[in-house]
């Protein structure tokens, strides 16, 4: 048996998360190649989480710990995020900093691995990290923490303490591990992190959850999967397709959409755009599996580090990808590595969408390229999990 190591991850099935779903498939790829792993996460009921039993995978190698929920765990929910000083999870640092000492001490562990979001993970990590100094810690940052452009404090006090958090995480972290490039380069020109110590481990998918379905004919099917939120918008869509009037294209968005632009897609494009309720996680990977053409809405940040964890699902199931997000974005970054037709607009930019979807029409797997969705397949990744969150 190799080496084990805790994960340390308040997300963890049956959470439904991308977090939750991406620390479940490294755990696994460690299992498989003999490390046993300790998982500390959630109590099995948690406040304020969607739940998918479906996502449950057992492993002999896996040892789940979950924290006893507490008794005012709701009421901690919404002081600490009235506070703003990592996330509304604050709270988790205790229990989870006294349950993880107890598991390294039985276990004979000496590599532990953080993995955020919620950011209080490191928190738990970093308090392991000063009562036993010798133990090999990976941060994994999925987005970044004070410079992450969709977080907003309310008061200067607040950005300086979890800037001074983040700066005493950085300074004691053996490994930093970031799904992409560009957030490895915000990390080092931003932050001044050791760039020796950063490794990049992008999203990956589970190839077994994936049937082979081939396009049945008529209109090409082109789905989302995911909530419309945020800074992202489908306006600009509405209005290119209002433009153009695509005879041969269907877009089937599934999941939750602002109420203005539901209503405008209804109004404007009604037998263009067909918008469904959330559907369980397996389900979506079903749907990507028999659409023709999946689609990427990233929201207009220009050299956007951020990689969507659906880019990863997407990827799995080989279908060509169109991205509406910024030409200089991660998403632009990873489409022009897996297939030669590089189906991307600028995600605010109509006309150029316009000419995407006229693109569309002749898009098929035959665009792909040979051997790059390996790339991002969980069982491939291995050796550079291992590298990453362990000290062999």
């Amino acid at each position: 048996m190799k080496k084990p190591i805790l994960f340390i991850a308040y997300d963890f099935p049956p959470i439904l998360s991308p977090e939750s779903i991406q620390v479940q498939r490294r755990a696994i790829a460690l299992a498989q190649n003999g490390h046993q792993v300790h998982v500390l996460t959630s109590c099995d009921t948690p406040d304020f989480e969607y739940l998918d039993s479906a996502l449950c995978r057992e492993h002999e190698n896996i040892i789940i710990h979950r924290v006893k929920k507490l008794p005012a765990e709701k009421a901690l929910h919404y002081i600490c995020g009235g506070l703003e000083i990592t996330d509304r999870k604050l709270w988790w640092k205790f229990p989870a900093k006294k349950a993880a000492l107890k598991i390294i001490s039985e276990f004979k562990i000496e590599n532990i691995y953080t993995h955020s979001s919620p950011l209080v993970n490191h928190l738990a990590g970093f308090e392991i990290k000063k009562d036993i100094p010798k133990i090999h810690w990976t941060a994994h940052f999925s987005d970044p923490w004070s410079m992450n452009p969709y977080i907003s404090y309310r008061t200067g006090l607040q950005r300086k303490i979890n800037k001074h958090l983040e700066a005493g995480i950085l300074s004691k972290v053996d490994k930093i591990t970031v799904t992409s490039e560009k957030t490895r380069d915000m990390f080092v020109n931003g932050l001044k992190a050791d760039s020796s110590k950063i490794r990049v481990l992008p999203h990956v998918f589970d190839p077994d959850l994936y049937s082979d379905n081939k396009p049945t004919g008529g209109k090409k099917i082109i789905a989302h999967t995911g909530n419309i939120y945020g800074l992202r918008t489908v306006v600009p869509l509405i209005e290119a397709i209002e433009q153009v009037q695509p005879q041969n294209l269907e877009f089937h968005f599934y999941g939750r959409m602002k109420e203005d632009e539901r209503a405008l897609a209804q109004e404007k494009c009604a037998d263009t755009i067909k918008i469904f309720d959330p559907i369980p996680y397996l389900k979506s990977i079903q749907v990507l599996s028999d659409a023709d053409i999946l689609l990427v809405i990233d929201a207009p940040l220009n050299n956007s580090p951020f990689f969507p964890s659906k880019l990863a699902d997407y990827i799995g199931a080989g279908k060509p990808v169109a991205a509406l997000t910024p030409l200089s974005s991660t998403t632009t970054d990873i489409v022009r590595k897996i297939q030669n037709n590089m189906l991307v607009a600028d995600s605010s930019d109509v006309p150029a969408i316009a000419a995407l979807l006229k693109r569309l029409e002749n898009a098929d797997e035959s665009m792909l390229t040979a051997g790059s969705k390996d790339l991002y397949n969980m069982n491939n990744n291995y050796e550079n999990i291992r590298e990453a969150l362990t000290d062999e």
